[in-house]
């Protein structure tokens, strides 16, 4: 009861730290309205993986699937692979997200380790709000927001490595994607859906790096703090973010997440429209062939 009560106690912190993190942007801000989910991989998967899923079957084909609710997105994965889903397996991997604002479609392979994960794949996004942007050197909200160019469309293929490595009672992380942005009008830019930043295409990327120490004797509960790098050869611009992440083992199946990534330098004023505060929610796995299948 009182484990209960201490994960429950953290899952109410995490909830508080998204505006908390927030305000620091500019109290004036509000969250945009759209329903984007945050990038695919943020680091923290790799470390909520259990190995429940290494013990739960054989190696063997299965499709699998993961259901993430955030608070302002729903994005229903599935997988298709050979392997222990959830653990360590081959496969193709798709996601779809809707939402009044937009949404996504995306697929790829991918080849997961306990620790180590590779995957490739494109993603169709499209806006119902967004536009593409004239040039300028620096850009505000506002300046985001004009109806100045074609409707935003476009396709991104991408390619992801991320690993962790035991530290220090915790575990350091690392993410580091690349992004070919393809389909855009000649002459425009865009803001990208996924990594929340203006850019001229098409390459974009990023690098993530963080750690996370574990709060209890199971690794159920992890605290830390994570900063990345997004950078943009087009634009010559470099912007770097920061803020603290949280996980949660609430079961086997079950996984509560909290990230809340504000800029801390970039060459324009967007606001929360520049920060990733999408991935804060939960997060259930399913798999065909489990053998202890469970609900939540």
């Amino acid at each position: 009861m009182a484990r209960r009560r201490t994960l429950a106690a953290a899952a109410a912190a995490a909830l508080a730290l998204a505006p908390a993190g927030a305000a620091a942007q500019d109290p004036a801000d509000l969250p945009p309205p759209a329903s984007d989910p945050p990038a695919v991989s943020s680091g923290i998967d790799l470390l909520q993986k259990r190995s429940y899923w290494a013990r739960s079957a054989a190696a063997r084909p299965f499709v699998s699937a993961v259901l993430e609710l955030g608070v302002i997105y729903f994005r229903p994965s599935l997988a298709v692979g050979v392997g222990r889903p959830h653990w360590s397996w081959i496969g193709i991997e798709g996601y779809s997200s809707v939402s009044p604002s937009g949404g996504a479609e995306y697929v790829g392979l991918r080849a997961a380790l306990p620790r180590l994960e590779i995957r490739g794949g494109a993603r169709y996004a499209f806006s119902t709000t967004q536009y593409f942007l004239e040039p300028r050197a620096s850009y505000t909200r506002r300046e985001t927001e004009l109806l100045l160019g074609p409707r935003s469309r476009y396709v991104a293929g991408e390619i992801e490595v991320s690993g962790s490595i035991p530290l220090l009672g915790g575990s350091l992380f690392g993410v580091a994607t690349g992004h070919a942005v393809l389909g855009t009008p000649r002459g425009y830019y865009l803001y990208e859906e996924a990594l929340h930043t203006v850019m001229k295409p098409p390459y974009l990327y990023r690098a993530r790096l963080g750690f996370m120490g574990e709060m209890d004797r199971f690794g159920e509960l992890r605290l830390g703090a994570a900063a990345e790098v997004l950078g943009n050869p087009g634009r010559e611009s470099v912007i770097v973010r920061l803020g603290p992440v949280l996980a949660i083992s609430l079961t086997h199946h079950l996984d509560a997440v909290g990230t809340v990534m504000v800029v801390a330098a970039t060459p324009d004023r967007l606001g929360l429209l520049g920060a990733d505060l999408g991935q804060l929610g939960l997060r259930y796995r399913w798999a065909t062939g489990d053998r202890w299948p469970e609900f939540p």
